[in-house]
């Protein structure tokens, strides 16, 4: 494991936020001569995100390094956080805070019945999660307020909020892009058109824009919807990224980010959140065959099927591959946790 990046570069940052060690810096990049092939793209590279912990990756535990640092260092006991029935931060929030041994508890809002629903069924009461299921939208403020307020041994959780949209969990993000930095200015990449990223609350978006940024790389940054247009969009990423800008002001830093162009992309979230649609199974078929990764519905293989239209041919392009490559392991995180 490689030493912060975005430490050194805002060292003052340390004495804000003390990290857990979560990711197993640097993630992966990936040359898919095959994919890009299919594709018609001049050349095709994943960050594998999905190899960001060997116990359950994804971009999300990027997130939760800074989360569980401030909670851990503020003496919390426990922790909260809300999403959809097959909410990978939820999972991982679970997963990591039994290691941690903080106590976890989460309100699951409505989702269809995809395979990360039923996983999360599965899995979140056997890492000791405490649940609240809302079966119907109109009956989530209410269980908001419990989850969110309700005392663990005298006190409130601490808050991870719905899809770690907060600077704080935009911090961890921000370091995978200095990753990507890195590896153009080392020769390891060559300089890249696109960065193409599944796209929710936006943190993901939003820290991967800010980070190229900060690293004087104004490469465009395609975010691809894939929750409903009342809940996101480009000027909730852009209102992240400053936001998250302003903290690391506090931190000291001086610079001035060269920002790159974004392009929103509304196009391929039919029919509906978590749910499929026929170029998104195309694109999972296909990655099945060419390549080596997991894919999933609600982000991944929809953002995918973008790259069997016209929009991206023949460019350079990184995908940011959000999913973990692996499902944890109550077992074992339960015998973590007691070692």
């Amino acid at each position: 494991m490689t030493a912060r990046l975005l430490t050194a570069m805002v060292p003052g940052l340390d004495a804000m936020y003390k990290p857990v060690d979560l990711v197993e810096r640097p993630t992966p990049i990936s040359h898919e001569t095959s994919l890009a092939a299919r594709w018609n793209l001049q050349e095709l590279w994943i960050k594998r995100d999905d190899l960001s912990s060997p116990i359950y990756g994804g971009s999300k535990v990027r997130n939760l390094e800074y989360f569980f640092g401030d909670a851990i260092a503020k003496g919390a006991t426990s922790v909260a956080t809300m999403g959809p029935l097959g909410s990978h931060q939820v999972l991982a929030t679970a997963t990591f805070a039994r290691i941690h041994g903080l106590h976890a508890r989460a309100l699951l809002t409505p989702q269809p019945n995809v395979h990360e629903a039923g996983l999360n069924k599965r899995l979140l009461p056997a890492l000791g999660m405490e649940l609240l299921r809302c079966e119907r939208f109109l009956d989530v403020p209410m269980a908001f307020l419990r989850i969110r307020y309700r005392r663990h041994q005298g006190q409130r959780p601490y808050w991870i909020p719905p899809g770690s949209h907060h600077p704080i969990g935009v911090l961890g993000v921000i370091e995978g892009a200095l990753e990507i930095a890195a590896a153009i200015k080392s020769g390891e990449l060559p300089m890249i058109d696109d960065i193409v990223v599944p796209t929710g609350t936006c943190a993901t978006a939003s820290g991967v824009w800010l980070g190229l940024a900060m690293a004087g790389l104004p490469i465009r940054v395609v975010a691809v919807r894939m929750v409903p247009m009342m809940i996101t969009g480009p000027g909730k990423m852009k209102k992240l990224a400053m936001k998250t800008l302003a903290l690391l002001r506090q931190a000291g830093y001086t610079k001035e980010p060269q920002f790159g162009e974004i392009l929103w992309v509304d196009d391929f979230a039919a029919p509906g959140y978590g749910q499929s649609n026929a170029d998104a199974d195309e694109a999972a078929k296909e990655v099945a065959e060419a390549s080596n990764f997991r894919t999933e519905t609600t982000y991944i293989s929809k953002t995918l099927a973008m790259f069997r239209k016209s929009t991206l041919q023949g460019r350079r392009v990184l995908f940011w591959n959000t999913y973990s490559a692996v499902d944890p392991d109550p077992s074992t995180i339960t015998a973590k946790a007691a070692a």
